[in-house]
């Protein structure tokens, strides 16, 4: 497994290009013109690619376009909520998915905002995300903390301790989606999509075909969630 997320990291277009860079400067200092050059060549290459909006979204939408956005006639499916973290960034916009489901179906019982950061265990993500639910007029009552979750599979199977069989509404972004519903219902769950921060623009303009940061960052997140499913279909859970 820490042979497996080690890979996955390296293999992150963001990681991978700055080792392709790298490696061609290294090679340059070192005389090797020609090979330098190529690596340098293709690394700018890449770069470019990944961090346009139409290839990100390309890359994406594999992901995105699985789970559409929840309908009202489906608000009757469940009356439970859970929420998936996924770091301060992320955490509004999947917040938001639940206070616009509170809002139009006044039933629910049950909301449960699932995980944790590892590496910043001093913080506490479902607190800080129940206290804006709160100031949005979600009750209070109505919200469990479930703050012991560092992974999606851990989620699943403490959700499951809570919920049982009883169906939810899960919700996590949308190019997550994919990855949890597939966890949830190996372990036994029975998830409703609720998608929530979809990445995909669409509709491009001249200067989306310019390099930025964000589209790289959401290329990122996408190899991760490829990974991510290819290593959970591989432990077969």
């Amino acid at each position: 497994m820490i042979f497996f997320k080690i890979l996955q990291e390296f293999l992150l277009p963001s990681v991978f290009i700055f080792i392709l860079i790298l490696t061609g400067l290294i090679l340059l200092f070192k005389k090797k013109q020609k090979s330098g050059k190529i690596l340098i060549i293709l690394g700018a290459f890449l770069y470019y690619l990944f961090s346009i909006s139409p290839i990100s979204d390309l890359i994406l939408f594999p992901l995105e376009k699985q789970y559409q956005p929840i309908q009202k006639r489906d608000l009757n499916s469940a009356d439970i909520i859970v929420l998936l973290l996924g770091g301060k960034e992320t955490d509004i916009l999947r917040a938001s998915e639940v206070i616009k489901i509170s809002n139009i179906k006044y039933q629910i019982s049950k909301i449960i905002i699932s995980g944790t950061d590892p590496l910043n265990p001093e913080i506490n993500e479902t607190e800080e995300v129940k206290n804006y639910l709160i100031e949005q007029g979600v009750l209070g009552e109505d919200i469990v903390l479930e703050d012991k979750s560092r992974t999606t599979f851990e989620s699943a199977k403490n959700v499951k301790e809570l919920v049982g069989n009883e169906p939810f509404f899960l919700i996590t972004s949308a190019y997550h989606m994919p990855r949890s519903i597939e966890v949830f219902q190996k372990i036994g769950t029975n998830p409703i999509s609720a998608p929530a921060d979809f990445k995909i623009k669409g509709n491009y303009k001249f200067l989306d075909f310019f390099p930025n940061a964000q589209n790289l960052k959401n290329t990122d997140l996408a190899f991760h969630e490829y990974f991510g499913i290819l290593w959970y279909r591989l432990i077969k859970i």
